[in-house]
């Protein structure tokens, strides 16, 4: 996998979601989407991209979306794994 920006490094929306992708597809235990909007908001202090918690909220269900639809997630009852792990 490639190096993920965090913090300054984070420029633009892209950046944005890079990161989240990244840290879903790196997950090795079971993992609620709150988790991963918590450490996505976390790794963006100190980014100049503005954005909101319900804008970041919307990202990460998007993303896992994906990522479920192309079996590379599983959901149940709320909660998500990472397959291939």
């Amino acid at each position: 996998m490639c190096r993920i920006k965090y913090g300054k490094a984070i420029s633009n929306n892209e950046d944005v979601r890079n990161l989240i992708t990244g840290i879903i597809l790196r997950q090795r235990k079971e993992y609620y989407k709150d988790n991963i909007v918590n450490v996505v908001w976390g790794y963006l202090d100190g980014s100049s991209v503005t954005i909101s918690r319900n804008e970041l909220n919307h990202l990460v269900d998007s993303s896992l979306d994906v990522f479920g639809r192309n079996n590379e997630v599983i959901c149940k009852n709320g909660r998500y794994k990472t397959v291939g792990l």
